[in-house]
């Protein structure tokens, strides 16, 4: 006899990963770079001052390519492109980062990663959820027929979890303002930013169990 089951658990996202993307064009490679370190440690210190943690600000991925102009081999510039990975816990600090992003000229919004941290608890409480209903189904099977029901195999299904639709995006629009360098509100609204949201749990467990003759007494 196998008995199966399904459980889930619903709870709140709580940690936001934001990239911004730092870029800075001169003419000499040197200048370029030093103008992007400027940009990413004044906007540190701007994170910092609003009460987000240092060790919470990482860099990230980093290039360097040179721009060449229409004629000539020399490039005409050397564009620097550096980013970094903000971690966050609350939306008041999201904002700031978003802020942050929307007033600098050289800072793009890259995107958001949204994690839950206490994923391993919740994956461990649905998977003990769905046990609990199964043995709780072969304890009334057992009563109501006569049987001893002994569990011989087990198979539990991959936890699923659905995450909000921030974690996929690559890139998101914080204000009208920055599409495409206009001042104006574009035609095509622009998309929400993301926030923190729900994240459900699932798992689907089955028990097969060996059927006896309850004892007579």
């Amino acid at each position: 006899m196998t008995i199966r089951d399904v459980a889930t658990e619903t709870a709140y996202t709580d940690i936001a990963k934001i990239t911004l993307i730092v870029t800075t064009d001169d003419r000499s490679l040197a200048a370029s770079l030093e103008a992007n370190a400027a940009t990413r440690e004044r906007i540190r210190l701007q994170l910092a001052d609003a009460g987000i943690d240092p060790e919470n600000i990482n860099s990230a991925k980093y290039s360097a390519s040179p721009q060449y102009g229409w004629f000539g081999k020399k490039p005409a510039s050397f564009e620097v492109v550096n980013s970094l990975q903000v971690e966050v816990d609350n939306e008041n600090h999201f904002q700031r980062v978003a802020e942050i992003a929307d007033r600098e000229d050289t800072i793009r919004f890259g995107g958001v990663e949204f994690e839950h941290s206490e994923e391993d608890q919740y994956k461990h409480r649905v998977r003990e959820k769905a046990v609990e209903k199964i043995l709780a189904d072969a304890a009334y099977f057992e009563s109501k027929l006569g049987l001893t029901l002994s569990p011989v195999a087990f198979q539990f299904s991959d936890v699923g979890v659905d995450l909000p639709r921030g974690a996929m995006l690559e890139e998101v629009v914080v204000t009208a303002q920055r599409l495409d360098g206009r001042s104006s509100v574009s035609a095509t609204p622009p998309s929400p930013p993301p926030t923190f949201d729900e994240v459900s749990y699932r798992v689907s467990v089955q028990v097969t169990f060996e059927i006896t003759p309850a004892e007579q007494p």
